[in-house]
């Protein structure tokens, strides 16, 4: 019992750790402080207040510009309060900016880095004596090279004195001068620090280099849904929730469900929805909640981040470790009446935290495969657009939660029928070595971020192997478990037959690793061979070579003449795996694709060349979602870009060839 709340105790304690995390995240980079110049101002006088920016190191603060499209980043702006000592007396003013393009938008912008002032020209009152306050309201916003802090506003006060005596003939119009700017104010001789094409390995992007690049059929029905009102795009969400139903990622959660609802006990028919409410709660809330959450504070990829970070794996590892060893018989899971008393009002079983917190795994681990839907919203969220993210994410969660609901109750319904049974605690068993298995999965996701190398692919199936293999010695009699040696245990004709299958899938796991196909198996995975172990390297049994360096592949294009495929994966995305190693090993993919220069960026490691490529990803397609696959000129224009939301040959083919349509095209002008 005390292992037990122990184990309670932590989880809770991890789940309400988040918020103080994001509350460091959320620290303002940016310092204000302002004061009136000129120090001497008299009653009736013009001057200028002086409203000066401490940026924080790797963060930039954009200038007053205002952009005439819809991403782009908020403008600062500078107002003066209503008071009796001062009145506005013209526009703010400010230095001349930083020109570049920035990677967040996609789009040429001008900010400061560093320090800034900028000037706020007014006018004193007349009737202004001695000890006076002000206060300036300053919008503003600041973002680094992967993400941004959404929009804020802040008041920052100005104290002064106004000098006696009668006002100065020569001092009465507002100052309208650029004021001096203070130390650690970086700008370039002229104003911008436009990179050379080219010269960081990333991509121009000027307007009207190529022909403007195809969408995807996905984005326009999502442009198109947008366009036609918040109850159309939200029944397209919603159908989206259920398409991402099909992607590989789900699949493995479907057991691990009724295993986990299985063990639930209940005490009235009230208290068996009230799981899997919690459940799909959870399910729901973090999508919604945390998803905007994330991507406010940490950007686009800021959830993709989140759902790859080696510390995350670990924990959910050890979660799955943990169920699965209460699977086994190990130790009993129980609230403790503590904690029910605390969130639940004094309920005694059927309590919301489980389920809850079982949802939040969940939703962690979909994160990184449930479709572009997802990446589009957020991103979408990201740029300061709330409305449709908030409503699609809510409806798209609620399609996705649906059948996890009806997963949920069918256990606790099949656990209340009489005589079931010790065949149930078989089932559990099972669903065990399951939850094992998943737990494998996560410490892959681990081994691939910190690229220790521990976890290849042959040593991957050799474990899935060794579980499998156990699994059928537990289901045919051969081991038992230490309650089950008090008393025979019937081994029935379905549980051999179970058995059996176990031990196939183990012996064929064997197998696989000498090459035999394992479709849509193989999504979950280690990329073969190991990334970053090599520049350029085939597939085995295929012709196509990926090189994993976007400037030697802009350099090979240039000197083959071919244009780019660059495809944008992950060490921890499960459909980037289904795609490599069930759509592009096919004869027709592969012809088409010997066509291109290929190249492979992982964008999801802690890593600068990772941070490199998914920058990239965003300057070509405004978009952090995985995989995503972009056809450009050897110069680095895209022509077209792909964020399949199925994954069928035909569509890829068509994208392909498409693609190198409009490289000829190009070509040709």
């Amino acid at each position: 019992m005390k292992r037990a709340k122990l184990l309670w105790v932590a989880l809770v304690g991890m789940l309400l750790a988040f918020p103080a995390l994001v509350q460091a995240q959320l620290e303002d980079p940016v310092k204000w402080t302002a004061r009136l110049e000129p120090a001497d101002a008299r009653a009736g006088e013009g001057a200028q207040i002086v409203l000066t920016a401490k940026i924080g190191s790797n963060w930039h603060l954009y200038s007053l510009k205002t952009y005439k499209t819809d991403i782009a980043p908020q403008p600062t702006t500078i107002t003066l309060e209503p008071g009796t000592a001062l009145t506005p007396g013209g526009k703010p003013v400010q230095p001349k900016p930083i020109e570049n393009l920035d990677p967040n938008f996609n789009l040429q912008v001008e900010y400061y880095a560093g320090a800034v002032a900028f000037g706020l020209p007014v006018k004193l009152s007349p009737k202004a004596t001695g000890a006076q306050k002000a206060t300036v309201r300053v919008r503003y916003m600041v973002c680094n090279d992967t993400s941004c802090l959404p929009p804020k506003t802040v008041s920052v006060p100005v104290t002064f004195t106004v000098a006696a005596g009668a006002a100065r003939a020569d001092r009465l119009n507002p100052v309208l001068t650029v004021p001096k700017q203070p130390e650690g104010a970086k700008q370039s001789d002229n104003g911008s620090e436009t990179p050379v094409a080219g010269a960081t390995g990333e991509p121009p992007t000027t307007p009207g280099a190529a022909p403007p690049a195809a969408q995807d059929a996905f984005r326009d029905q999502y442009d198109s849904a947008k366009g036609r009102g918040v109850l159309v795009f939200m029944g397209f969400a919603f159908l989206m929730g259920l398409v991402s139903l099909l992607t590989p990622c789900v699949f493995p959660m479907i057991p691990i469900t009724v295993s986990f609802f299985s063990k639930q006990k209940t005490d009235a028919a009230g208290s068996r929805l009230r799981g899997p409410l919690a459940y799909c709660a959870g399910i729901i809330a973090t999508f919604t909640a945390l998803g905007l959450l994330v991507t406010i504070i940490f950007g686009a990829s800021g959830v993709q981040r989140l759902a790859t970070n080696p510390f995350i794996n670990l924990g959910l590892a050890v979660l799955f470790l943990v169920l699965a060893a209460n699977l086994f018989g190990v130790f009993e899971i129980t609230i403790p009446a503590s904690l029910v008393n605390r969130f639940q009002g004094g309920r005694k079983r059927g309590g919301f935290v489980g389920p809850l917190m079982m949802g939040l795994a969940f939703t962690l681990t979909s994160f990184t495969c449930t479709a572009p839907f997802v990446g589009t919203l957020l991103a979408s969220a990201a740029q300061g657009s709330y409305l449709y993210p908030l409503m699609g994410m809510l409806a798209f969660s609620t399609a996705f939660s649906l059948p996890f609901f009806l997963l949920a109750m069918f256990p606790q319904y099949l656990a209340s029928v009489p005589k079931a049974g010790s065949w149930l605690t078989s089932v559990k068993v099972v669903m065990g070595f399951l939850e094992v298995a998943a737990a494998v999965k996560f410490l892959s996701n681990i081994d691939l971020v910190w690229q220790w190398g521990l976890l290849t692919r042959p040593i991957f199936l050799a474990i899935w192997a060794t579980i499998g293999i156990v699994a059928a010695l537990y289901l045919v009699g051969w081991i038992l478990l230490p309650h089950e040696r008090e008393a025979p245990v019937k081994i029935g004709w379905f549980r051999r037959m179970i058995g059996v299958a176990a031990a196939a899938a183990g012996i064929y796991c064997l197998a696989a690793i000498e090459g035999a196909p394992l479709g849509t198996m193989e999504a979950f995975l280690p990329p073969d061979p190991y990334p970053g172990r090599q520049t350029a390297v085939a597939a085995k049994g295929s012709r196509i070579v990926w090189l994993e360096d976007y400037d030697q592949a802009r350099a090979v294009a240039k000197s083959q003449n071919k244009p780019l495929f660059i495809d944008f994966t992950g060490v921890t995305c499960t459909n980037c795996r289904y795609v490599e190693k069930n759509i592009f090993p096919h004869q027709d993919v592969e012809r088409e694709l010997e066509k291109f220069v290929t190249v492979k960026l992982y964008t999801d490691r802690d890593t600068p060349g990772d941070a490199r490529n998914q920058r990239l990803q965003q300057q070509l397609i405004n978009s952090v979602t995985l995989p995503s696959y972009v056809i450009a000129t050897p110069e680095g224009v895209k022509l077209k870009s792909y964020q399949p939301t199925s994954f069928n040959v035909p569509d890829f083919v068509a994208f392909l060839q498409q693609g190198l349509a409009a490289s000829r095209q190009v070509a040709r002008q």
